[in-house]
């Protein structure tokens, strides 16, 4: 469901989702995440990269399988992954989410966790709860406010609307936009600026 690399002498850890063409959030996928999230070797890894080697960064939770859940599964999911993306977010390096096709609801969430968010330009962004009933659950309806401000993400909320990567940029969800097929130097500079520097003062800032 998730595969793992190292580079820049293992001091850059890449997260690659690789489940269904969506990269739906599927129990077996939080279990993997955590492990990996929870076994981080900080005094070697610098920076975590979350990318797709699927269609779609993700399209959040796996509908299909959260239907045969109960009241209680369902809670302790949403438990998980909050708990997971809280991880994410309080991890003591930098995190980046590299964004293809589409980033939904619980995949939106997870990008949110991170430190910086860079988008394909044909990638679009959304959270589409509200249209099937349901809210973002696992802490977007914070980190998109704590993000963008209230106004502009209750918009985001409310409408369900799918944004493009222009848009996106233009309301703060995401940092930059890459061209799918050169997009190597510009993450690649962008990474060696950061890990270039001291790691203590890296991680201090953080906290």
């Amino acid at each position: 469901m998730i595969k793992t690399s190292k580079s820049y002498n293992d001091k850059v850890l890449t997260i690659t989702l690789s489940g269904n063409d969506v990269n739906s959030i599927k129990i077996s996928m939080l279990k993997d995440l955590y492990n990996v999230l929870y076994n981080i070797d900080f005094t070697a890894t610098r920076f975590v990269i979350f990318n797709s080697d699927r269609k779609h960064f993700c399209a959040g939770a796996d509908l299909k399988e959260r239907s045969t859940f109960n009241e209680n599964e369902t809670i302790e999911f949403l438990n998980d992954l909050n708990t997971l993306y809280h991880k994410v977010q309080s991890l003591e390096i930098p995190t980046i989410s590299i964004i293809n096709g589409a980033c939904l609801g619980g995949g939106l969430e997870l990008a949110l966790s991170c430190d910086f968010r860079i988008g394909y330009k044909d990638s679009i962004y959304s959270f589409p709860e509200a249209s099937i009933g349901i809210i973002p659950g696992a802490g977007g309806t914070q980190r998109i406010t704590n993000l963008i401000g209230l106004s502009k993400s209750m918009e985001w909320i409310f409408s369900s609307n799918k944004y493009t990567a222009d848009e996106a940029l233009s309301d703060g969800v995401i940092d930059y936009i890459v061209n799918k097929y050169n997009y190597s130097d510009f993450i690649n500079n962008f990474i060696l600026k950061i890990i270039d520097n001291a790691p203590l003062a890296i991680k201090s800032v953080k906290k």
